[in-house]
This record gives structure tokens, sequence and C-alpha cells, in this order.
């Protein structure tokens, strides 16, 4: 499998700011390579919450919304990215992240 973009991120972010962390995992491409699937899983989870959540009032014309979507997507994004910078310590013990329930994976497989 190969990691993808939520993944590379954390993946980079955990070996230059948390390379303690980064140093007991015992398989740091497989645990990101996860990581970052469960991570676009919750993007597009959260995406789609944000777009319902701010339905808009009549009146709105397709560029609006179109705007609006794109900017949802954004911020979804942002959230999730910022999540993953999170070392796993954070977690429950179920292996979800307190503040959006991403699934941290617990050991690579």
């Amino acid at each position: 499998m190969i990691m993808n973009r939520y993944g590379r991120a954390a993946f980079t972010h955990w070996r230059e700011h948390l390379s303690h962390r980064y140093g007991t995992l015992p398989d740091p491409l497989a645990y990101f390579t996860q990581l970052g699937i469960a991570a676009e899983r919750q993007a597009g989870e959260l995406r789609d919450a944000m777009v319902l959540a701010g339905t808009p009032a009549d009146g709105e014309t397709e560029e609006q919304r179109s705007h609006r979507i794109v900017s949802v997507g954004y911020e979804a994004d942002r959230v999730v990215l910022h999540e993953l910078t999170r070392p796993p310590a954070a977690a429950f013990p179920d292996g979800t992240n307190p503040v959006r329930g991403i699934a941290v994976p617990t050991s690579p497989s």
C-alpha cells in the first residue's frame, strides 16, 4: 500500500519533531500508512458533517455553494492534519483520538 498525503504529513512531522516517539515505532511506514487511511476517512466524514451543518439559506448561488464546499474541505483537512501531529499518548485506550475520533493504529500490521 502507498502512504497517502495525510500519512506522509504525519510521518514527516513525527520524524522531524517527535523523533523520540517516532523511534519507538517498530514499522513507521506501516503505522503511518494505516494512520493516513484512517485520517482520510475521518476528513471525509468531517467534511460531510460540516457541509450539512452549513446548509445554506434559500438564495445561495451555485458559485457560492461551490466556494462554501471547497472552504469546508480545506477546514476539515486542517483539523485532521493538526490531529495527526499529536503523539499516540493523546489517544484513548480504544485507539481513538479524543478530539476528532481519528483511529490511531496501536500496532502496524
